[in-house]
């Protein structure tokens, strides 16, 4: 009968466990051939078992079908406890299939033909057994809780954990005193069972054992296969153990038949050419990026596969030894596949290591991020790792220290590649200060803190910032930070580096001020902008408001801009601020809010103030519209002020006039004093206008004179005060010397708060809820010019009127007087019935907006607006009237 493949493959499998039978030994043959008919049978069966996915549940299959069959509890235990014996002897090693294999023999049992045919023949015949070894009684207790018998076999050919060694059928026990590493000696017959053995029951001695699935014997002589794996260790194919492009990982061909110990100490060898692989791969790629960071870290992998490769040909070197070194019997083998796998142990490790933070480092963002990355691997606390990691830290921290050095000592950026911390904007070089630099903040190694990093990031900043804006190269080459490096420190090492930046930082930072102060005048301008922009130069004030009702009736297109010049010229000249440095006056400016010249107004002027370099990139260009804003609501207010006050003058004027003009009717008309009730009503009308206007006026002057003098004492002084404590003295010159460290990012800080607590006083809209003057009194503002303008009103007709009747007066006849002076009596009442009634319904609404506001601040949490409805409402006429 014609043999199928199947059939060749499984008397193959039978000999690779059993070896080749002995010629002539027919008992043999039947017994492999119930071997053969067996396994096909199995083959042939189609059954199709439950497959489980993993260990554990076939454990807890068997356990529960013990369970259903009667078993107690403790052999389901004992089936765990043996499970995990068995696991210990080679945890990365698949159970599956053995455990299968058990598990489907416990359920079906084997034949009774072939556990009986076993008893005395040779695949079962041991030697006297002695007490099994640890390993061993695994082995036994796990056959006998899965339902199969197990024999004691510790002089047995198969060792219970895969050191299976070579030879046929039969062998003969290890001697005792035989050396390490000798192979059995063949025997062509098993020895007899004893007595003991020939007790026990014909099932015991069927037992299968576990380690059959592998070969007992190497097809690849040893020499050859050192060869082969020389090559593999350096990333080169080999005959036996090639490349796998799907595992990406070396591997042994399908074709090589090795034993488990052999097949173990190919695969851990082969490992080292997989991450030589990896590593020269990687250090190819940085090559062609060229990126100064990951090419440093480069350099140390090379150093260290350099190491590699001489321990590979020292290896190599030693493989074969010289003839005339041999003595009698030696192998010419120099080093065997053990001694390899000894030596590169360590090597191992390194390579591990470097795929690791290779690894890792492909993870980041590059740049500094390797840095943090192999800090990581410093902390570790073994020190194998600890040491090499520092190595690796020690030689990829070179570029950074040195564009760390040069940023902090010259102020220069030498970063290509855009690897360090700070970076330069694109398109930000003339914003020499606040927009030029930018910090990364991934890219910040884990050994510099926050408050290093803002250290750091503003020396090279203001190092810049004086060489290019201030024209002071010739400090910072000279006696800038270069001199605060101590001789013999290194500032790749955390400690030095900090040290050596809090020292530069304070030097930079009392420079820079001192420039910015005393060369370019940096408070000088900012109290500039106080006494003018804020109004806290009286005279100024003074004469801008006078110059610019002279101009009132001018609007529109018919305001040019040198006449802006000329009121803002005229209002300098006027007042002491003639005597100011003319860099301040050269940088006010008189502007209107919008750019729309029909709806231009001199309500709507403001003054600006344009800083030169480098102020100008100091200064926010916020603070400097949030100045320009004040000065609008503060010249609206000082304009209303100012209008009342004249209003009042005028109301003085008036009144006196009119007492010297009813004092001369009566002595030019005596006939028209008595009775003539028509000019008695007029006057009493005009007269009761007059009064209440002047009430009026004086409430509407004391409640804007309240509110500038809140915003100029409290808020803007206030503000100043703590300006001045934060940033130091004004006098940047001042021999003591200023004891608390203060840079340009600290005064911009402390600027932008003065400005902005007055800012969000007077115009709201801030974060901090503020009064929000400007909000508030836009309609109180619109009463006022209102009632300015019917007081004119009132008055220009009372003079109008008071005209045409000492005209009347003046005439010859006597009897046409009181005729005359009626009709002008009669025209004078309407006119002042009219006036009166505008002028009180304007007061009238001033009064109820005056209580509206005094109720907003009441709610207000801040003491001294508490403070502001007292003096509001100092006599109770806001309150009593409500």
């Amino acid at each position: 009968m014609a043999s199928s493949e199947l059939d060749h493959n499984l008397d193959n499998y039978i000999n690779a466990f059993l070896g080749q039978p002995a010629a002539g030994d027919r008992g043999e043959l039947e017994r492999r051939d119930k071997l053969h008919r067996f396994f096909h049978q199995i083959i042939d069966s189609n059954m199709a078992p439950t497959v489980f996915e993993d260990e554990a549940s076939i454990i807890g299959h068997m356990q529960k079908r013990l369970s259903k069959n009667g078993q107690d509890a403790r052999s389901a235990l004992r089936v765990s406890q043996l499970w995990n014996l068995l696991k210990q002897q080679d945890p990365k090693y698949d159970w599956r299939p053995i455990l299968h294999l058990l598990s489907d023999c416990s359920i079906r049992g084997l034949p009774p033909s072939f556990s009986a045919a076993t008893t005395t023949s040779s695949f079962f015949a041991e030697p006297a057994a002695s007490a099994p070894a640890p390993s061993e009684a695994a082995f036994s207790g796990a056959s006998q809780a899965f339902g199969m018998p197990y024999r004691s076999n510790q002089q047995s050919r198969f060792a219970p954990y895969g050191s299976i060694p070579r030879g046929a059928a039969s062998h003969t026990p290890k001697a005792a005193n035989a050396p390490a590493g000798m192979p059995y000696s063949n025997s062509p017959q098993a020895a007899p069972p004893t007595s003991a053995q020939a007790a026990q029951p014909a099932s015991e001695q069927g037992a299968l054992y576990l380690h059959r699935e592998l070969p007992t014997y190497d097809d690849v002589a040893e020499a050859d296969l050192l060869q082969d794996l020389i090559y593999v260790m350096q990333g080169i194919d080999g005959t036996y153990v090639h490349w796998n492009r799907l595992k990406l990982a070396y591997t042994i061909r399908p074709d090589t038949r090795l034993s488990r110990p052999t097949r173990s100490m190919v695969a851990s060898l082969s490992e080292l050419g997989g991450l030589t692989k990896d590593i020269q791969g990687y250090i190819g790629q940085v090559e062609e990026r060229g990126r100064l960071f990951e090419q440093s870290f480069c350099t140390e992998l090379k150093v260290e596969m350099s190491d590699y490769y001489k321990l590979v040909a020292e290896i190599e070197s030693r493989l074969f030894k010289s003839p005339r070194t041999l003595r009698p019997g030696e192998s010419p083998l120099g080093v065997t596949l053990r001694r390899m796998f000894n030596w590169t142990i360590e090597a191992r490790q390194r390579l591990r290591l470097m795929a690791t933070a290779i690894a890792k480092v492909q993870e980041g963002k590059g740049g500094g991020d390797i840095l943090s990355t192999i800090s990581t691997l410093v902390d570790d606390g073994d020190p194998f790792i600890h040491s090499f990691a520092q190595r690796l830290l020690k030689t990829a921290s070179v570029p950074f220290n040195d564009i760390l050095v040069r940023w902090v000592t010259d102020g220069e950026l030498a970063d290509p590649y855009r690897e360090f911390f700070i970076r330069e904007r694109e398109g930000r070089r003339d914003m020499f200060w606040s927009e030029k630099y930018i910090v990364a903040s991934d890219m910040i190694p884990v050994h510099i803190n926050r408050e290093m990093t803002r250290k750091i990031f503003q020396i090279g900043r203001s190092l810049n910032f004086l060489r290019v804006a201030c024209d002071d190269a010739e400090w910072v080459a000279n006696d800038g930070p270069r001199t605060q490096i101590v001789e013999g420190s290194d500032l790749s090492d955390p400690s030095h580096l900090e040290s050596f930046v809090y020292r530069s930082s304070s030097m930079v930072n009392a420079r820079l001020m001192s420039v910015l102060k005393e060369k370019f005048g940096l408070m000088g301008h900012i109290l500039a902008m106080r006494r003018y922009l804020l109004f806290e130069q009286g005279d100024f004030a003074l004469a801008l408001m006078e110059i610019l009702d002279n101009q009132s009736d001018r609007t529109g297109k018919n305001i040019m801009a040198h006449d802006l010049s000329a009121v803002l010229s005229g209002a300098v000249r006027s007042s002491n601020a003639q005597y100011e440095s003319q860099d301040h006056l050269s940088a006010m400016l008189l502007t209107f809010k919008e750019d729309n010249a029909k709806q231009r107004t001199w309500d709507e002027v403001s003054l600006m103030y344009t800083l030169t370099a480098p102020l100008s990139y100091v200064v926010p260009k916020q603070a400097l519209r949030q100045y320009v804003e004040v000065s609008q609501f503060m010249i609206r207010l000082k304009r209303v002020e100012h209008k009342l006050q004249s209003i009042w003058r005028r109301q003085m004027t008036e009144a006196r006039s009119y007492l010297r003009s009813e004092e001369l009717q009566r002595r030019k008309a005596p006939g028209a004093n008595g009775g003539d009730l028509g000019g008695r009503g007029s006057e009493d009308i005009m007269r009761q206008a007059m009064r209440q206007s002047a009430i009026a006026c004086s409430e509407m002057v004391q409640f804007f004179h309240q509110v500038q003098r809140y915003i100029s004492l409290n808020v803007i002084e206030g503000a100043w005060g703590e300006f001045l404590e934060t940033t130091g003295p004004i006098d940047a010159a001042d021999k003591t010397g200023d004891a608390r460290e203060i840079d340009i990012d600290k005064w911009n800080e402390a600027h932008s708060k003065y400005i902005g607590v007055i800012h969000e006083v007077v115009c709201g809209g801030g974060s901090g809820g503020g009064m929000g003057f400007q909000r508030n009194l836009a309609g109180i503002f619109d009463t006022a010019f209102q009632f300015i303008n019917a007081v004119k009103e009132m008055y220009s007709e009372r003079t109008l009127s008071s005209r045409r009747g000492t005209s009347s007066l003046g005439s010859p006849s006597p009897s046409d007087h009181s005729l005359q002076y009626r009709s002008a009596a009669s025209g004078d009442s309407a006119s002042a019935a009219k006036h009166a009634s505008s002028v009180g319904a304007v007061a009238a609404r001033f009064k109820e907006q005056v209580r509206n506001i005094m109720r907003v601040l009441s709610h207000n949490t801040a003491s001294d607006l508490q403070f502001l409805v007292v003096t509001i409402d100092f006599n109770g006429g806001y309150t009593d009237a409500a």
